[in-house]
């Protein structure tokens, strides 16, 4: 976007900028200084710093700063029921990060939990009971491991618990906020109350 503060104008490129003075010949635009020696100037349109799931922010008008000029933007809280929404929103999305975000189990083998992840253990599981395999390798997150049947049991339990536990959280949440009087969802923590990630006993 283009500033022309003899006009308060804005452009959002040169061409429309030639389009209004179309009797005008103004050379070359294409680097800032030659823009500028037209009067014409880049805005930086870059945002002030925000929680978009609290707040929007609207465009307003062009300002000066530090000799360049920039967008002017309003900060304005969403209303309760966006607000609402958004926080809803917030927690299914943190609830995936925490759910696929992998589980340490004893003796520090980190797994991963992924949805193709945990598709793949617990088809390895079935089929090494069906073939009579009584340890397989695998390759764990931190790297490969020799595990007994039975071990690959407890991981994929301690994935299904690490994964309820995700659910059971996302749903406390999502109660309290329906639940929540509108004064109190500005100050509403998503990030409470979620599984840690610390060694996982099946």
């Amino acid at each position: 976007m283009y500033y022309e503060p003899s006009s308060g104008r804005e452009f959002a490129s040169t061409h429309t900028f030639r389009l209004a003075y179309p009797d005008t010949s103004f050379g070359d635009l294409d680097t800032e200084a030659e823009r500028n020696a037209v009067g014409l100037f880049t805005v930086d349109e870059r945002k002030p710093a925000y929680n978009p799931v609290t707040h929007r922010a609207e465009r307003a008008g062009v300002i000066q700063k530090g000799g360049a000029w920039a967008r002017d933007w309003i900060v304005v809280q969403h209303g309760a029921e966006t607000l609402r929404g958004n926080l809803l929103a917030a927690v299914s999305q943190r609830r995936w990060e925490v759910e696929t975000g992998g589980v340490t189990l004893p003796g520090g083998i980190q797994v991963a939990t992924g949805i193709d992840d945990q598709n793949r253990i617990t088809s390895v599981v079935a089929n090494a009971q069906l073939a009579g395999v009584v340890s397989v390798d695998f390759k764990a997150a931190s790297g490969w491991v020799t595990l007994s049947l039975e071990q690959l049991r407890g991981i994929t339990a301690a994935i299904a618990l690490h994964v309820q536990a995700c659910f059971a959280a996302e749903r406390a949440h999502h109660d309290a906020i329906n639940a929540a009087a509108d004064a109190d969802l500005l100050t509403y923590d998503v990030a409470a109350g979620w599984p840690v990630d610390t060694e996982e006993t099946p």
